[in-house]
C-alpha cells in the first residue's frame, strides 16, 4: 500500500519532493505538490492576498459606490 503521490500541477515542470502541502484556502483541503509548484502556489497566494486584503485599504471610501468592506450589514 505504498501510494505514489503525483503533483497536482505536474508532471511537467516538477522539481523536488512531492508531498501534501498545507491548505491555503478556507476549504482546508491539502493537495500534493512538488517543491517547485508549491513555491509557485505560495507566490500566487501572496498576489491574491495583496489584491484582496483582509483589512480595508486606507483610501477605501464606502460612500463612493455604497459598498462596505466587511460583511456585516
Amino acid at each position: 500500500m505504498d501510494e505514489q503521490l503525483r503533483c497536482l500541477d505536474g508532471p511537467e515542470g516538477c522539481e523536488g519532493a512531492v508531498e501534501y502541502r498545507m491548505a491555503l484556502s478556507p476549504t482546508g483541503r491539502q493537495f500534493p505538490r512538488c517543491d517547485k509548484h508549491w513555491d509557485e502556489r505560495l507566490d500566487e497566494q501572496e498576489r491574491i492576498n495583496e489584491r484582496y486584503p483582509v483589512l480595508q485599504p486606507s483610501d477605501f471610501d464606502p460612500l463612493y459606490a455604497g459598498e462596505r468592506w466587511d460583511e456585516d450589514y
